[in-house]
């Protein structure tokens, strides 16, 4: 009986810890040395788990306008440091300039956020900034 308990204990607790080592870490999906500054429209705000997305529209060199999507860090980080959806949302539909660090697989438009320069020239962070440019005055 002891054996069975002992068993189904570990068993349980394999099975919590699955979804935790699904998590991916920054490196296996984004490139920190990709990064750049992206400026376009917010056309949209979703939070949501594990990570909240902004969505931007951007002109290519075509000149034709695409989508941009940016992962953000957990909502409650970015609840922590104020980029709440209410003072993100204020944004859409107006241009704003995101640190983003581009996807690893090649997808294109697709990119981990740092920081986002809103509208009315507030700067939030959103995400990890794996360069070290928030001491850079350009995004203070």
């Amino acid at each position: 009986m002891k054996l069975l308990v002992g068993l189904t204990v570990a068993l349980l607790a394999a099975t919590a810890a699955a979804p935790a080592s699904a998590h991916h870490a920054f490196a296996v999906e984004f490139d920190a040395k990709a990064c750049g500054d992206v400026t376009g429209i917010l056309n949209r705000v979703q939070y949501e788990n594990p990570h909240a997305y902004l969505y931007l529209d951007v002109t290519n060199a075509a000149g034709q306008v695409e989508e941009a999507t940016f992962q953000l860090s957990s909502t409650s980080n970015l609840r922590r440091g104020g980029a709440t959806p209410f003072v993100l949302n204020g944004s859409v539909g107006k241009e704003v300039v995101i640190r983003g660090c581009a996807s690893r697989n090649g997808e294109l438009n697709r990119y981990a956020a740092s920081y986002i320069r809103l509208a009315d020239g507030t700067v939030q962070r959103l995400g990890q900034d794996v360069e070290g440019v928030f001491g850079n005055r350009i995004w203070r």
